[in-house]
């Protein structure tokens, strides 16, 4: 990891501090997109919680397991999450927040693992904008509400900042 980046690191977890985020809960910011996806209709639907949970799982027992012990619990994590999940947070507040993804959890020196978490990421949230649509009947094209697009794209261009290469995003 090169100075520049090691600094942006730096930077970004100075600003999680400054929201609460600190610790063990630097390694939860990669769900703040999941979350946003989940409210991007205005309603974090049940289908849409039970994939942030499912993610949430697989992620706390990657971190475990890269840690070589239980550093964090599923508990822990859920109980962070909670806040976001049972009132609608600002969006610009989770704009914020996901703006630090990147530089957090996404610049390490290994790209294969930075871009397998984006993509693990972009795929959970297709996931959850395709799991339940808002209003029935919809047409074909109406799936995704047109706010889960803007968010999913918006997301898609925060997570590709750092990456070394976005043309391979696929």
């Amino acid at each position: 990891m090169n100075r520049e980046v090691r600094e942006a690191r730096k930077e970004a977890v100075k600003k999680l501090r400054r929201y609460g985020i600190e610790g063990v809960y630097v390694y939860l910011i990669d769900v703040i997109p999941l979350i946003e996806m989940a409210w991007a209709d205005g309603i974090a639907q049940d289908s849409e919680i039970a994939i942030i949970d499912a993610y949430l799982h697989e992620h706390v027992n990657h971190i475990n397991m890269i840690a070589g012990s239980n550093y964090l619990s599923f508990e822990e994590a859920h109980d962070f999450i909670s806040g976001f999940l049972s009132t609608k947070p600002d969006p610009e507040f989770l704009k914020t927040l996901r703006s630090l993804v990147a530089p957090v959890r996404l610049s390490t020196s290994d790209s294969d693992f930075n871009d397998a978490v984006r993509e693990s990421l972009l795929a959970t949230c297709l996931d959850i904008a395709s799991s339940a649509a808002a209003k029935y009947p919809h047409k074909l094209s109406e799936r995704f509400d047109p706010a889960e697009k803007r968010c999913f794209f918006e997301i898609l261009d925060t997570l590709n900042e750092t990456s070394d290469s976005p043309s391979d995003m696929t």
